[in-house]
């Protein structure tokens, strides 16, 4: 099977990047932290955060393309909540693996969005965001929605957070109506419906070594 599929491209690439641990505590009715920061303003801070790197011509080119790489990696490593993604996308499975084995999925995970994305990202050609509202899903959930354009097309891209410990923290993203849990947990639950932990494992090793880090 396809372990790795969908529509994704640049789109989810720029949005992966800048998706997971947004801290941002806000007063609803104000919209604003105690340091004067919306989850709109987080998320594009973020965002530009990515888009600089790619902008800056000191990075520019295969000659910088390690030092590049690390740069956004760096980016992954202060931005990711793989312990919540990776609990998201099993679901319901979660409770089949070892602690060992969950640990090694978030590991693999990890590995799979890069490998499959940091290409993509990487092909930025200077596509526009725009940053728009913040809306209340329910006391404890919020979403910004932005859109991303190039050649005078606009695609909707939506962050949903949700409040814990006092924080607002990235939990998905919904690009054209398509939500990157539901896409990834589709697929694994396809898989773990009649196999094993150890399966999907074995599945995810051996598509990990098969991407090329190029």
């Amino acid at each position: 099977m396809n372990l790795i599929r969908g529509r994704l491209g640049f789109s989810l690439a720029i949005f992966l990047f800048t998706l997971f641990s947004l801290y941002c505590p806000i007063q609803v009715d104000a919209g604003v932290t105690s340091g004067g920061i919306t989850p709109r303003q987080e998320v594009e801070r973020l965002v530009n955060q990515v888009l600089d790197v790619l902008k800056d011509p000191r990075y520019k080119g295969d000659a910088h393309k390690e030092e590049r790489r690390q740069k956004l990696r760096a980016l992954v490593n202060q931005i990711f909540d793989f312990n919540d993604i990776s609990r998201r996308v099993l679901g319901r499975y979660v409770r089949r693996f070892s602690k060992e084995q969950f640990k090694e999925f978030k590991y693999l995970f990890s590995r799979l969005l890069e490998k499959i994305y940091l290409t993509k990202i990487e092909h930025y050609s200077g596509e526009k965001v725009v940053f728009e509202q913040e809306k209340m899903l329910t006391p404890t959930k919020a979403s910004v929605l932005t859109k991303i354009i190039k050649n005078d097309q606009e695609i909707p891209v939506e962050y949903r957070l949700v409040k814990r410990d006092g924080k607002w923290i990235g939990y998905d993203v919904v690009i054209e109506g398509v939500s990157l849990v539901k896409n990834y947990r589709s697929q694994f639950y396809e898989i773990l419906h009649n196999k094993k932990p150890e399966d999907l494992l074995k599945i995810m090793r051996k598509k990990v070594k098969s991407l090329p880090d190029k």
